[in-house]
């Protein structure tokens, strides 16, 4: 294997010192360049050293690791998030397959990381977008009020505005998406994935294969789990058992 330079990005010293040993130990192809203990030491390390890969603390005091990534327009080395916190933002680090190490974690889940970034390294092609550039994309603008969502497809990025969306339908491990404009897209994510992502965004999963943008329902047709009725005309069946739970979210608009 090729050498691979690092950097630490961990607010406890002890856990940079930890990796550290355990790289040198278990992971001779990783030379570690630095450790540091913030945002802004990390941001001045990586310009000056370059390394090709950042291991990055999420939760750290003033600036989170998202903070640094925020800073780049365009990321010039690949992430792997530690983090002790399994609820932290792990549903955005999923959603685009991008690796993270929950702590504690072992020399055998360090080491699979490391065999995902050197398989990555291999495929990676010049011409295609980076699954930690469609992150920081979806990080960004589902925090500003136009809310858009970058949505992988074989060409690139589809950018969409959130509120465009009228509906997610699962078909397999696909979901497709519905448009204000009566366009469809094809998304090779499932379901439960843009459910993860969006819930915080007023959607809803009214059924096992249907997510839908409460913004854009009209009414609720009664049944025994009832149809949500979109924007776009289509009758969505709610399933029984989520019925309550739709219906307590539905009347907070």
């Amino acid at each position: 294997m090729s050498e691979i330079k690092a950097i630490i990005v961990d607010d406890e010293q002890h856990c940079i010192d930890a990796l550290q040993t355990m790289l040198q130990k278990k992971c001779p192809e990783v030379t570690v360049l630095a450790g540091v203990n913030s945002v802004q030491d990390a941001k001045q390390i990586i310009d000056d050293l370059r390394p090709d890969l950042v291991f990055l603390d999420v939760e750290m005091p003033h600036q989170n690791g998202f903070e640094l990534l925020k800073l780049y327009d365009k990321v010039h080395f690949d992430v792997i998030f530690t983090t002790a916190y399994e609820q932290y933002a792990l549903k955005a680090i999923k959603f685009n397959a991008l690796d993270y190490l929950l702590k504690p974690f072992s020399v055998q889940e360090l080491q699979e990381a490391l065999r995902k970034f050197h398989e990555r390294r291999l495929n990676k092609q010049d011409n295609s977008t980076a699954p930690l550039e469609v992150f920081l994309q979806n990080m960004k603008t589902l925090q500003q009020t136009n809310k858009k969502i970058a949505l992988p497809t074989i060409n690139g990025l589809v950018f969409m505005p959130v509120q465009n969306i009228v509906r997610c339908e699962s078909t397999g491990n696909y979901t497709k998406i519905f448009f204000t404009d009566k366009k469809q897209l094809l998304v090779s994510k499932p379901l439960k994935e843009f459910e993860e992502l969006l819930t915080d965004v007023d959607f809803f999963r009214i059924h096992n294969s249907h997510l839908i943008n409460l913004q854009q329902m009209e009414s609720y047709i009664q049944g025994e789990g009832g149809f949500a009725l979109m924007s776009d005309g289509t009758q969505v069946e709610v399933s029984r058992r989520r019925k309550a739970d739709f219906l307590k979210k539905a009347m907070q608009f």
